[in-house]
């Protein structure tokens, strides 16, 4: 059976108990949205929906609006003054989220490796090659990570909330190739990755973030945060603009931006807010 809760709550959880307990800086994810003040923008003439909302009119909505450049000339500035005042970034994370299939019964496939309950979530070839291609592409310098919860409902997933990463499980996405398929029974074991069973560990996703701060420690990179949220945004471009499964939605959801491409840095915060939106990876990065 399907666990029981939308993959966006589990994703939602994550992202909170990773900047409370790991010091991680959402890109204009769950954070900078909320501190943004809107999830959404639009532009309407549309008089039944103006009256709904509480501003009828005949003849021109009460609110004008406003163009996009003005509102890029104003993100610009306050994303610069946020980047500015959280420390040095130090290394990229995606994570893939995936809400998981809860087997309870013997006539699941991989039954006989587990002969337990247990948890399953599909490899999809198209997502799996871009995730490869994206590790390959960055090498050490970016963690490419699924992660999938130990909880088969709303309830329980609500429960545990405040201690998620205790309750989910993760594996390094290039440690799935090859596979269809991946299986647990619970958070902090080891999982069994199929068609080929291979049987592979677990990661300690706390240790493995304090592990990054401490190897980026003794490294001396010349970016300051602006230019580190650029480079990294603008490689991204460049690997899914060249992807065939992904790159016609890609640039027709950036085409719209291209009139702000001197504001750098909001136009780089937007292009991989069109990346999590077409792919479901969440950016982070470790600081």
């Amino acid at each position: 059976m399907r666990a029981k809760f939308e993959e966006k709550t589990f994703e939602s959880y994550f992202n909170n108990e990773l900047d409370r307990r790991s010091k991680i800086y959402f890109p204009l994810g769950q954070v900078q949205e909320g501190s943004l003040g809107f999830d959404a923008s639009s532009f309407s003439r549309n008089r039944r929906l103006w009256r709904e909302l509480g501003h009828p009119f005949w003849f021109h909505p009460h609110f004008d609006g406003l163009e996009l450049r003005d509102i890029a000339d104003e993100m610009e500035h306050y994303l610069g003054v946020e980047l500015d005042n959280v420390p040095e970034m130090k290394a990229n994370l995606l994570f893939q989220y995936k809400r998981p299939e809860y087997i309870t019964v013997s006539t699941g496939k991989e039954w006989s490796h587990w002969n337990e309950p247990y948890f399953r979530y599909d490899i999809y070839k198209e997502q799996q090659d871009l995730l490869m291609h994206i590790h390959t592409t960055f090498n050490s310098k970016v963690l490419v990570i699924y992660a999938s919860p130990s909880t088969t409902d709303v309830n329980e997933l609500v429960k545990v909330r405040k201690d998620i990463l205790n309750h989910s499980n993760f594996k390094n996405a290039v440690d799935l190739q090859g596979h269809k398929r991946n299986t647990y029974t619970q958070s902090g074991t080891h999982s069994v990755a199929c068609s080929e069973p291979q049987k592979i560990e677990n990661i300690n996703i706390l240790r493995l973030l304090e592990n990054i701060k401490v190897e980026n420690n003794n490294k001396t990179e010349n970016l300051n945060n602006r230019e580190f949220v650029i480079q990294f945004s603008s490689k991204m471009r460049g690997i899914i603009s060249e992807y065939p499964y992904l790159k016609e939605s890609f640039n027709e959801l950036n085409d719209y931006y291209s009139k702000i491409e001197q504001y750098k840095l909001y136009h780089s915060f937007l292009i991989m807010n069109n990346y999590r939106q077409l792919t479901g990876n969440q950016w982070l990065i470790k600081i």
